[in-house]
């Protein structure tokens, strides 16, 4: 029982990382449709210090602090929610949370292809400093083969609270690799996954252009003036001719295109119901929108740290 709920926990784990990261880590699914009970719950507890979205991250973003929890029935369905705490020194405090619904499947008997669906629906507060302030929703998709190397596809549709849409995908490749197992069934010890991750989706902004327009416009002709025409200008001939006029103007964009690619390492100890994680990231945002005119930022560095235990 112990070695289910192990398998259980893990699943359990990348679910909520998956959501709280907002990196769309791959789920496990396959470990979770063992369990042979009814129900089974877990809690979490994760620290991150820079909270991100499909490579994005906002300049005023603060670490934040993930508690979470989900309950699970062994056919796949679950319900999630997680807690955002904003930890920025004196102005820390809770920023709102998050629920998801979903379900987890399996496409063959040799648990190789799985995936999962799920919606999340977001009530943070609109002045929050983290990056999932302006979401209102977001549903996710994601495919998976487990071979020798983890393949998994995934595809997010956001919603703003301003009812603006965006499609994230991903691909992610990872490795498990065990660096040593305890236990009787060798299901505990400690292990790293590296994993690179590919962003791609549409992002909206203004772009500026420039539309020419010929004006008609009335001027004297200078062959004809005399100091006649000066004393009395009423009587100036004049010709008409075209001039060329420039007009900025400013209109919204969405386009798709490459948005980021980040490698992790997720360092896993297992110990019967406990499970301990750290993963460090460096990512490399690509196709950033300059707001500001004072540049993009380029590869950036966050962590995440977290235990999770299994009821």
């Amino acid at each position: 029982m112990k070695t289910i709920y192990r398998l259980i926990f893990i699943a359990l784990f990348s679910v909520l990382a998956s959501r709280s990261e907002a990196q769309k880590a791959p789920i496990d699914t396959d470990k979770l449709l063992l369990a042979d009970e009814k129900m089974n719950f877990n809690a979490t507890l994760q620290y991150m210090s820079n909270l991100t979205y499909a490579g994005r991250r906002d300049e005023s973003s603060v670490p934040v602090f993930l508690p979470g929890f989900t309950a699970v029935y062994k056919r796949g369905l679950f319900l999630s929610t997680s807690g955002y705490f904003d930890l920025n020194g004196t102005k820390s405090g809770s920023e709102g949370l998050s629920i998801t619904p979903g379900y987890l499947f399996l496409l063959d008997a040799a648990k190789k292809f799985g995936g999962s669906i799920m919606v999340t629906k977001y009530f943070i507060t609109n002045s929050s400093p983290i990056i999932l302030s302006s979401f209102n929703a977001s549903a996710d998709g994601q495919l998976y083969y487990n071979g020798p190397v983890k393949l998994t596809l995934g595809a997010t549709f956001s919603l703003d609270k301003d009812n603006n849409r965006d499609l994230i995908n991903n691909v992610q490749l990872e490795k498990e690799i065990w660096l040593y197992k305890t236990g009787i069934l060798q299901t505990n010890g400690l292990k790293i996954t590296p994993a690179v991750t590919f962003y791609g989706g549409s992002q909206a902004f203004t772009e500026t252009y420039y539309v020419d327009s010929q004006v008609p416009r009335a001027v004297a002709d200078p062959a004809l003036l005399s100091p006649i025409n000066t004393l009395f200008p009423g009587l100036t001939k004049q010709q008409i001719l075209n001039q060329t006029v420039t007009q900025q103007k400013e209109r919204e964009v969405k386009q798709y295109k490459l948005l980021a690619i980040s490698g992790s390492i997720p360092i896993e100890y297992a110990l019967d119901s406990w499970q301990f994680t750290l993963t460090p990231y460096l990512t490399r945002p690509f196709n950033q929108v300059d707001y500001t005119g004072g540049g993009t930022s380029g590869n950036y560095f966050f962590f995440t740290a977290g235990v999770s235990y299994i009821f």
